[in-house]
């Protein structure tokens, strides 16, 4: 067995001697400018059509990677008909399809491709408006320099472990880990600059250049899921991270390559051995070089947070799993090399018992966090509009478990409706029609094997997502696309509020990949590459003055990444109602969000706050390094202010809460027309009740609150006296409402009919029957107040 001289580590004690094992394959940025132009699908029908082709060539490269200035793809991906990327290679004909959103993984670059030539075709639908694409520049690959062996023997042999990955372009391995997510653990002076990760390397070019595998093996990293400390030294360097599903396969790596590695802590040393499988450099034969290969040799060391063993690796090995081949389980994460030719020494890793590693591990991020992504929904829909929410998921799924979970009003019972995987570690599930003055509410649950039953939001149905129901009208919106005149001001040394498209430097992990909204721009603390953050002081960014007159909630999403979160560094939002002159906090953000997260300040929040409706309304948000020197990025984007109609010709306004009948909703109420008693033009209808149900309305002129009334399963919101439309009883029939038209001049009374006159409130609900398990029973709408004029 030779001993590296790359690779080993004499003792602890000449741990400043050890080397961190990244080889950077040798590439070159090339320039390439390409704008397609606005290019439109012109045929009928709904599959899609190729509007652009092109071909990027670069003579003479081993691979190239291909990045872009923008890219505009016509269509809704989460519709199905979103417009389509196709990139291929001329050389093997390996082929990625990216969307909207996987661009937007890969951070407008694609994968690596094989050879010097790539065609790329823009694939779009009829009828789904333009598509554009503006290349930028090309990754290229670089024939493969010599290297000399380190010592007379190289004992390493090719592997194929399906948990082990290349990660480029920073040159090193990284492996999957059998927690909830599938995720990776590599070391964390490879973190800096880890873009794609590789599994099911084939052999390299016989000059030792790099062939890459199809695109179909290589994932684009998540950002917002990388965790580490950047590699501090022998015992004390690792990353934690995820990777975002396959963008032409649509499987996470997991489920691709099967489960990870199950860690555990170091064995004793007497008798244990270490097996490094990882994607170190070789030159003999150059065909291995940074593909996977393999060695066992025996434990030296296990000591607090060090593993030391006398086993072959060499640069590009950094990252690798310490494997502890009488069980193949993983103890630890390969980090230091620094063996000596005549044989003393041996190499180090980080154990798995690492505080900090296991600190990383018990607080996912991203991807990571759970097995459930991103959950995709709207977030006002119209009245009676059945809607989808659809999700992905990392890790795999029990058959059968993934289920939606809802109730159209906070206190109800959830209901629960089996959800359908169109794809691999997709799910998609659907939300009925809610009618006016519901406030719907759903949460998803799954059982994963391998973290149990998880649910989304994490709180599941303690917290639930929430539902419009209605048209918004919106008062103010900026995208930050444009210059609106919001103004910054600062008492901080760096960190000031800057408008732009993300930097989104790879070797600073606390910014943000891209803008909240999707449209390209946002608000950032101080938009630039490397260490950018607010130091010691505060940066505050203000809005305009916007015309609130008309009530409504407030908006935004926001970014906010803290390297210690004890409530002294933090993002606060403050509203003024008097344009600036005084104002009231409404927010303090004090963790770090993990990405993008949208925030609504309701009209109820802001009342109770004593900000009343304004003409003269401004939102200031300031971001603020106050404590210990830490670091403090943020980010604000997709800021608007607007209400909520529900039924835009409704008039009145609904209350009380009704129970749900035997259809699983509950009955509703709503008036349309006019408020003027003199019109006389008033029309009550009623909708989500049982099909061919029979019932009457009930009139007042004050309201009550009676559960369980005369025996029915409902509650009874009007008061005493209450006047009975008994002659006008009406059918619900086969559409699961019924309406009537009122004749004001003969509202019903106990002892009369009467007249509305002007300045009076009429309160209006619905009685109808129904059957719950065959038994009769009856039930109430919701109630509508009217205050006539």
């Amino acid at each position: 067995m030779r001993t590296p001289t790359l690779i080993a580590l004499c003792t602890l004690a000449l741990a400043a001697d050890a080397q961190a094992q990244v080889f950077t394959p040798p590439a070159a940025n090339v320039p390439h400018a390409h704008d397609t132009g606005w290019a439109s699908a012109a045929g009928a029908g709904t599959q899609r059509e190729v509007v652009h082709q092109f071909t990027v060539r670069q003579n003479g490269v081993e691979w190239m990677r291909l990045y872009f200035a923008d890219v505009a793809l016509a269509g809704d991906v989460l519709a199905g008909n979103g417009a389509q990327l196709r990139l291929t290679s001329h050389l093997d004909g390996a082929e990625q399809l990216l969307d909207a959103l996987t661009l937007q993984q890969w951070q407008r670059s694609s994968a690596y491709f094989n050879g010097d030539a790539v065609e790329v075709e823009v694939l779009a639908v009829p009828g789904t408006g333009a598509s554009r694409v503006l290349m930028r520049e090309l990754e290229v690959g670089l024939p493969m320099p010599q290297f000399s062996q380190c010592g007379p023997t190289d004992d390493r042999l090719p592997s194929s472990d399906p948990r082990s990955a290349r990660l480029l372009p920073i040159g090193c391995t990284g492996w999957l880990i059998a927690d909830c997510a599938g995720c990776f653990l590599t070391a964390g002076h490879c973190q800096g600059n880890i873009q794609v990760i590789q599994f099911n390397v084939p052999p390299s070019s016989a000059s030792g250049g790099l062939v890459n595998p199809p695109p179909a093996d290589q994932y684009a990293l998540d950002p917002a899921s990388l965790q580490g400390n950047g590699g501090q030294g022998v015992g004390n360097d690792w990353a934690y991270f995820g990777a975002f599903a396959n963008s032409t396969t649509g499987l996470t790596p997991s489920q691709a390559q099967g489960p990870g590695f199950v860690l555990v802590a170091p064995p004793p040393v007497a008798g244990n051995d270490i097996r490094i499988t990882g994607f170190g450099v070789d030159s003999s034969p150059s065909t291995r070089n940074q593909t996977q290969q393999t060695h066992v040799g025996p434990l030296v060391t296990s000591s607090n947070t060090t593993v030391q063993y006398v086993t072959d690796t060499e640069g590009g090995n950094s990252g690798s799993p310490v494997i502890w081949e009488q069980t193949g389980q993983a103890v630890g994460i390969h980090t230091h090399g620094g063996c000596t030719t005549s044989g003393t020494g041996q190499n180090s890793g980080t154990a798995f018992t690492h505080p900090g590693l296991q600190a990383g591990l018990a607080s996912p991020l991203g991807v990571c966090a759970g097995g459930f992504g991103d959950v995709v929904a709207a977030s006002l829909v119209a009245p009676s509009t059945p809607s989808q929410v659809s999700t992905t998921v990392a890790g795999s799924v029990v058959s059968g478990t993934a289920t939606l979970h809802w109730r159209s009003a906070p206190g109800q019972l959830f209901m629960s409706v089996a959800m359908t995987s169109p794809s691999p570690g997709v799910f998609v599930g659907d939300l009925p029609g809610f009618a006016c003055g519901d406030s719907p509410e759903y949460y998803l649950s799954a059982q994963f094997t391998s973290c149990g039953t998880l649910t989304a939001p994490a709180a599941g149905p303690n917290g639930p997502f929430g539902l419009g129901v209605g048209v918004a009208t919106v008062a103010f919106e900026d995208n930050f696309e444009a210059n609106l005149g919001w103004t910054t001001a600062s008492t901080a040394t760096s960190g000031q509020w800057e408008r732009g498209v993300p930097v989104n430097d790879p070797s600073w992990a606390y910014d943000p990949a891209t803008d909240g909204d999707g449209s390209g721009s946002c608000y950032l603390t101080q938009n630039a590459a490397g260490n950018t953050d607010v130091d010691n002081g505060t940066v505050t960014l203000t809005s305009p003055i916007v015309d609130r007159s008309a009530g409504g909630d407030i908006s935004y999403w926001y970014y906010l990444e803290l390297s210690i979160s004890n409530g002294d560094d933090a993002l606060d939002v403050d509203v003024s109602g008097n344009g600036g002159v005084s104002w009231t906090p409404l927010r303090s953000h004090t963790a770090s969000s993990g990405g993008w997260l949208r925030v609504t300040l309701t009209s109820a929040e802001l009342a109770n706050a004593g900000i009343a409706p304004s003409a003269q309304t401004r939102v200031r948000f300031l971001a603020y390094d106050a404590g210990t020197q830490s670091i403090v990025e943020a980010g604000v984007d997709g800021f608007s202010v607007g209400s909520l109609t529900c039924d835009p010709t409704a008039i009145g306004t609904t209350y009380c809460t009704a129970n749900a009948n035997s259809t699983g909703l509950p009955g509703s109420i709503r008036a349309n027309g006019s408020a003027l008693a003199a019109a006389n033009d008033v029309l009550l209808t009623v909708e989500d009740l049982p099909l061919n149900s029979v019932g009457y309305f009930v009139v007042s002129p004050s309201q009550a609150f009676v559960p369980n009334a005369g025996g029915s399963a409902g509650n009874l919101c009007v008061g005493i006296p209450v006047g009975r439309y008994a002659g006008n009883v009406l059918s619900s029939g086969a559409t699961g409402s019924f309406a009537l038209q009122l004749d004001l001049t003969q509202i019903p009374q106990p002892n009369a009919n009467v007249a509305v006159q002007p300045g009076e409130t009429w309160n209006f609900q619905a009685w109808y029957r129904d059957a719950v398990l065959g038994f009769p029973t009856s039930n109430f709408t919701n109630a509508t107040s009217l205050v006539f004029q």
